[in-house]
């Protein structure tokens, strides 16, 4: 359940961090972007969605209302979410306020001060919650993970699935409405804080460690565009015949290295190979990132833009990745792979060019 609720937020952050850029002429009007596949993008002040939307829905305003049917997902982010219409996907609503009056097809993501899902709504999926005001009313049958720093049920409250609960105050007739397993961990005011300030400390390295990824990757696509750029075609060309060659050049660099070092005569040259590979697994993830940003402007918003919003995005999306327990590690040993062999694969083309 929560590497699928993970992966959903990523999906939510992704997009967030793109939509800007295609909305930046909105300024304080509403901008509504429908595509030929029937998803629509949208951004503003106060936005109504009325119609049907057949494929999926993204949001960003200070009050969202959506009172037609989405066929496929629902993200939104604003001041104050409310969900009339019936979602047959999965929601991820973040949000000073937010109601959800339908019915979900899927999973109920959600963040935010007061989180409300009404008698009326049925979630198919899981939830997961965390809020400091939640309130459920409504039907789950899946599984639930909440967090709160109060949480109130309704008469017509029923959790299927699991319910794993942390709060500061909760019903004390809970398990009576919960099919499966109840774990609650009690909080308390001083705990909230502690964790708030470790949280607080986690994104403070992540912010340094996206400027740091942003400004070698600006540098380097400022500096050698032609370079780059060259780069991100052969990833995309070849993105197994790469990543089968950095899994080579990771083995075998640094054992040449050590047997080189041994040696009388070798010894500066390990240390200038040590220091060359150094180098390259440090700028060889930024052609990776460049094509994921023009991958995402392609395939999402069906439109061009320059080499610098290309990075900006996929160094965002490789950022949020990296985050993710576990499989964060794999996608950047992955991503350091696949940029090592493509800087492998141009040495040997530029070596050898009519090879």
């Amino acid at each position: 359940m929560e590497k699928n609720l993970s992966l959903s937020l990523v999906l939510f952050l992704v997009l967030f961090a793109v939509l800007p850029f295609s909305a930046g002429a909105a300024e304080e009007e509403n901008y509504l972007k429908y595509t030929s596949s029937g998803n629509v993008f949208g951004g503003g002040n106060d936005i109504k969605i009325d119609q049907d939307i057949q494929g999926d829905l993204v949001l960003v305003g200070s009050v969202l209302e959506i009172n037609g049917n989405v066929m496929d997902d629902f993200i939104g982010a604003g001041g104050e979410l409310i969900v009339n219409g019936d979602v047959s996907g999965n929601i991820m609503a973040f949000g000073g306020s937010i109601r959800i009056n339908g019915n979900v097809g899927g999973d109920l993501v959600s963040a935010g001060g007061k989180i409300i899902l009404s008698e009326d709504s049925t979630v198919e999926g899981d939830i997961l919650l965390a809020g400091g005001e939640v309130t459920l009313n409504g039907i789950i049958n899946g599984d639930g993970l909440v967090s709160a720093g109060a949480l109130q049920t309704g008469e017509n409250f029923k959790l299927k699935g699991d319910l794993e609960l942390e709060a500061e105050n909760y019903p004390a007739d809970l398990k009576e409405d919960v099919g499966g397993n109840l774990n609650i961990k009690p909080t308390t005011r001083e705990q909230k804080q502690y964790a708030g300030g470790v949280e607080g400390f986690n994104i403070f390295f992540f912010i340094i460690k996206l400027l740091a990824s942003l400004a070698l990757g600006f540098i380097l696509v400022y500096i050698f565009p032609g370079f780059i750029s060259e780069l991100a075609e052969i990833v995309r060309d070849s993105a197994l015949k790469a990543g089968l060659v950095g899994f080579l050049l990771l083995i075998f660099v640094p054992v040449l290295s050590i047997i080189l070092l041994i040696t009388f005569f070798g010894w500066s040259l390990s240390i200038l190979l040590i220091l060359l590979f150094a180098l390259a697994a440090l700028i060889a993830t930024v052609p990776i990132k460049l094509l994921a940003g023009k991958m995402i402007y392609a395939r999402v918003f069906k439109k061009e833009a320059g080499r610098m919003i290309y990075y900006l995005t996929g160094a965002v999306l490789f950022a949020i990745l990296y985050e993710i327990p576990f499989l964060g590690g794999l996608i950047q040993f992955i991503a350091l792979l696949a940029g090592l062999g493509t800087l492998g694969i141009w040495l040997s083309n530029n070596a050898n060019p009519e090879g």
